[in-house]
This record gives C-alpha cells, structure tokens and sequence, in this order.
C-alpha cells in the first residue's frame, strides 16, 4: 500500500509546483517594478523618461555619457562590456541602448547586429557611438541598421538624440 500512496503525492506535488511556475512570472512583474510597467499603460509618460542603457568599455566615456543623460533627466544603467547587457535591457524595460562601438570583447556593430535578430531586442533604438568623426560612422549606421550614431566628441547632443528616439517607434 506504500507503493500507491508514495505515488499519488506526487502528481499531487507537481500540481502545487505547475502552479508556482504560473505565478512566477506575475509574481516577477513585482520585481521589475510598477513603475517600469506604468509607462507602457501611459505612452505619454514613456517617451519622457526612458531608462537608457550605456556600454562602453572606457570607464571615463562612460561616466561621462552617464553624467550628462543624468543631467537630462534620464535614468542611466551603465555597463564596462555587453556582458550582461540583454539581462539589464529585459529587467529594466530598456527601449534605448547607447553603445561603443570599438570595444575588445565585441565590437558595437557586431553586438546591434545580433540585438537585430533577436525577436525581444530588434526593437532597441541603438545609438552607436565612437571616438571617430560622425562622418565616418554614417557608413557603419546603414550597414548596421544604427537607429543613430554619435562622436564622443559631441556628447552635448547626446540627451536631444535620446530624446528623439524615445518618441520615435521603431
């Protein structure tokens, strides 16, 4: 009679966790804030303040585009490489990406790229930035499907570009 009765409580066990594994997700939305989920019920609210994610393997860059979307009113989440970049840019609602494009993991290019093909991240508006003339990203911004580019050399119109595409559906 064990035998049966060892059985039987676990479908029953299995029941309770199917049922945790469905409220996991609503129990997750929690976790990501009411706040981030708030913008997409107000679209007039969205394009405001969008949370802006920076990659940038110069700490100094980095700070500095940080400093000045901050100066701006933006939230700004920063990071030294793209490792982790799709976990921040899914945990934050991040519709606005600011990435270098010479870094020595992998270049900014390269990482648009695979962000276009990815069903969840091909949406991003991806601003492509690089120490080098605008003149000469222009190519790099077609090839590359780059909603923008940007020299860090005019960082000072980085918050109207920021601006722009957080109004602009891609």
């Amino acid at each position: 009679m064990s035998v049966p009765s060892s059985r039987s409580p676990a479908p029953r066990a299995r029941q309770p966790l199917d049922s945790a594994d469905e409220a996991s997700p609503a129990s997750a939305a929690p976790l990501s804030r009411s706040p981030a989920s708030a913008p997409a019920s107000t679209p007039t609210t969205a394009p405001a303040n969008p949370p802006v994610l920076v990659i940038d393997d110069s700490e100094i860059a980095r700070e500095e585009v940080s400093r000045v979307l901050r100066a701006a009113g933006f939230q700004v989440l920063a990071l030294p490489s793209p490792i982790g970049a799709t976990q921040a840019i899914v945990r934050h609602q991040v519709r606005i990406v600011v990435l270098d494009v010479f870094m020595p993991t992998i270049r900014g290019d390269r990482l648009l790229t695979l962000f276009r093909k990815n069903q969840r991240l091909g949406q991003l508006s991806v601003i492509l930035m690089s120490g080098h003339s605008e003149r000469e990203l222009e190519q790099l911004k077609l090839e590359v499907q780059a909603d923008a580019v940007l020299s860090k050399r005019h960082l000072d119109r980085l918050p109207a570009l920021v601006q722009r595409l957080a109004g602009k559906e891609r």
